[in-house]
Order: structure tokens, then sequence, then C-alpha cells
């Protein structure tokens, strides 16, 4: 049971002094008016259940994050509340927090020897933690409070595996179900009967023909 454990050593603390971060996702939360209505943001988006389900444009094309890379999360909070963010299949612990804006530079003071578990944001401040994709699939990232999930708050991170082994994730059926989006191509019309009966008709009318124009062309002669 290493998956979501403590990194690198899965028995032991939360040491990452040594790890190299593949990816650097930067997460604003705030608020915004859309058609009227009041509703929560991740980078100025607020997330709608699309039309398309997620695990079949899984199929087709998405964004990702590195299978078996570091990435760090900075959760930045422009709300008057504390907010708080959790993300299924993995656990993170927080490196490092403060107010104001993050920056590259804010990596200075991050905590690597020792980070805590914790998924909150003070109002006006930013947190930061790193988290070790180590589990493939969909994986659904979101503020815990209600609300703000209910209202948009939330985005869905694809952590990809190519290794193609079914005991991690099934392929999809030949007869898989498209929808939205990826809709099954039309088939292509067969040659219809009525066409296809006409066709013995129209060649003895040509050689019919042929033959009037052949007799009346000698009698001429």
């Amino acid at each position: 049971m290493t998956t979501g454990a403590a990194r690198p050593n899965p028995q032991g603390t939360f040491n990452v002094t040594n790890v190299t971060l593949s990816q650097t996702f930067i997460l604003h939360a705030s608020t915004a008016e859309i058609d009227g209505a009041p509703r929560y943001t991740v980078n100025n988006v607020s997330y709608l259940t699309p039309d398309t389900p997620l695990k079949l444009a899984d199929q087709f094309a998405n964004v990702c994050g590195d299978h078996k890379g570091w990435l760090e999360l900075v959760f930045k909070n422009d709300l008057d509340v504390m907010d708080a963010w959790h993300l299924d299949g993995f656990g993170f612990y927080v490196v490092g927090f403060g107010q104001g804006k993050w920056s590259p530079e804010s990596r200075s003071i991050y905590n690597l020897f020792d980070p805590v578990v914790r998924s909150t944001v003070y109002p006006g401040g930013w947190s930061a933690v790193y988290a070790y994709l180590d589990n493939p699939g969909m994986w659904n990232l979101r503020s815990q409070l209600l609300k703000n999930w209910y209202l948009g708050q939330e985005l869905y991170l694809r952590v990809y595996d190519a290794d193609p082994n079914p005991a991690k994730e099934r392929p999809p059926p030949e007869n898989l179900l498209l929808c939205g989006k990826f809709q099954p191509l039309a088939p292509v019309p067969s040659p219809s009967k009525s066409a296809s009966a006409l066709s013995p008709q129209i060649a003895w009318f040509h050689k019919a023909m042929i033959f009037i124009v052949t007799v009346l062309y000698i009698h001429q002669q």
C-alpha cells in the first residue's frame, strides 16, 4: 500500500528535500457573476458538468499530469473566507504558505523536511503543496466548502499512465457508446434496391440504341 503514501519513503516521513518537480499548477480561487448569477471560479473559469463524459473525452483529448511526477500545486485565495481544497486519489502536504502574492521566490521559505497534512488557504493568502502522481486516473480537485464546490470551484486532473496493463485500467470496449462532442460516424449508405434493379435495364437500353444507330447508318450507305 504505497499509492498516495508519504514520499520518498512510503513508511517514513514526508521529506521532499531531494525531489524534482515535473509540473507546477497555480490555481486562483475567486468569485464572478456569470449570466447574472454568482459563481465561484478557478483561474476565472467556473466548472459546469460537460455534455461529454470526462472518461469518454479522456480517450480522445485532454490535459494531464505526469504519471509518477512531482506536482506542485499553489492555491491562491482571493475570497474573504478561509478556503480548503481536496484532491481525490492523493494526499498532499503543505510545504509553504503566506499572505499576498505567491512567486517562484516564495519557494525559499518552503519547509521540505517535515511538511504537515493541511488543505486550508487563508483569506488573501496562498498555500503550496506537493503531490506525487502515482495513481493513474481522472481525479476531482475541488473546494471542500460545499457552496464553493456547488457553484463551480472545481476541476479535474487526469494522471496518464502509458503502460497498457489492463490490470491498472481496462481499455474501452469496441462497442463503446459515444455521445457529446464524440458522436459516432454516420454509416455509409448502401446502394438502394431500386437503383440496382434499374442498372441492367439501363445497360440493355444503351445496347439497343447503339444497334439502332448502327442499322440506320448502314441503311443510309
